[in-house]
């Protein structure tokens, strides 16, 4: 009887470990939701609210975006953390965002003012890669989401960078 019911918990416990449906895409695979999306009245501020979040995540160290010149074809998303953000800082920040194609076909700019959905930088940073819109996603050819090889910023700070753009990407 034992054994009956502990393999009976093993297979349970396998099938429910390998968290794919039935076409074999993970089960958690869903697509950030911006039709419910609340953008808010309170602005949000390139400088206070979004560089803390891009300084944690993508410029800690100036190997990945944290030198003006784009080290390694890189795009340019803050000094380094602790360094405080100069007016300098913030516009090579945007101007090599805004509007800006990536390398990757990914069909939208890197920041589109206004449109989070058509920024291809928040699709790296919820890691929705897959989803709908984005070219590069038909031959899985967007590259990994961000920051690389570490956890994703939390849906707080993300929502903080999703706000920025929605009210425009400004100077700020």
């Amino acid at each position: 009887m034992f054994l009956l019911l502990f393999s009976s918990m093993v297979v349970a416990i396998g099938l429910v470990g390998c968290g794919d449906d039935d076409e074999g895409q993970p089960l958690d695979a869903s697509c950030f939701d911006y039709g419910s999306f609340q953008v808010g009245t309170e602005e949000v501020s390139l400088r206070r609210d979004v560089m803390p979040v891009l300084q944690a995540s993508c410029t800690f160290g100036n190997s990945c975006h944290g030198t003006i010149s784009g080290s390694q074809g890189l795009v340019y998303l803050g000094p380094v953390q602790g360094v405080p953000p100069s007016i300098q800082h913030l516009q090579a920040v945007l101007d090599q965002t805004l509007d800006v194609m990536p390398v990757l076909k990914a069909g939208m700019p890197l920041i589109t003012a206004g449109n989070a959905e058509q920024s291809f930088l928040m699709h790296k940073a919820d890691n929705t890669l897959a989803c709908g819109k984005l070219e590069c996603a038909a031959n899985d050819a967007c590259g990994a989401p961000m920051p690389y090889q570490r956890d994703l910023a939390s849906a707080e700070d993300r929502n903080k960078i999703r706000r920025w753009i929605a009210q425009g990407a400004k100077l700020n």
